[in-house]
């Protein structure tokens, strides 16, 4: 099969492109950078919500994937909200509602405003991720 003047070059450049080393790396600089964004933005009240942000980094079926993330159970409450203040209407209708907190005293109430911290982190971060994946691009094409 005849080529065209530039196809190793090409040929070269796709094969870095298609090695998941620079785009783990890449991912691994981005998840970093939005974790931080994450964290700046998270409503502080003990900071176990802000501590426990973290971030990884792994392959899956040929992909990259990155993920910052918080295990902490109540973690959605914050960010999406509860009851009648709940994003999209999604909350508890029977309202208020009563709960005992881990000390035995009893309290009311109607939900929670929510607080999309991580939302706004993305929004902030998306911008950098961008310029860090293109940047990478550059580099390995480039070099």
């Amino acid at each position: 099969m005849e080529g065209f003047e530039g196809m190793e070059e090409l040929q070269i450049k796709l094969s870095k492109l298609m090695d998941t080393s620079s785009t783990k790396e890449a991912m691994g600089t981005s998840v970093a950078y939005l974790e931080k964004e994450a964290k700046a933005e998270c409503p502080v009240d003990t900071g176990a919500l802000r501590r426990s942000i973290t971030s990884t980094v792994y392959e899956k079926d040929n992909e990259v994937i990155g993920e910052v993330f918080t295990p902490l159970e109540y973690a959605p409450w914050v960010h999406y909200g509860t009851g009648l203040f709940a994003m999209n209407g999604d909350g508890r209708k029977d309202v208020p509602w009563h709960y005992q907190d881990e000390k035995g005293n009893w309290h009311s109430t109607s939900g929670q405003k929510p607080n999309p911290f991580m939302a706004r982190a993305l929004v902030r971060a998306t911008p950098n991720i961008k310029q860090i994946f293109e940047n990478k691009i550059k580099e390995v094409t480039d070099g």
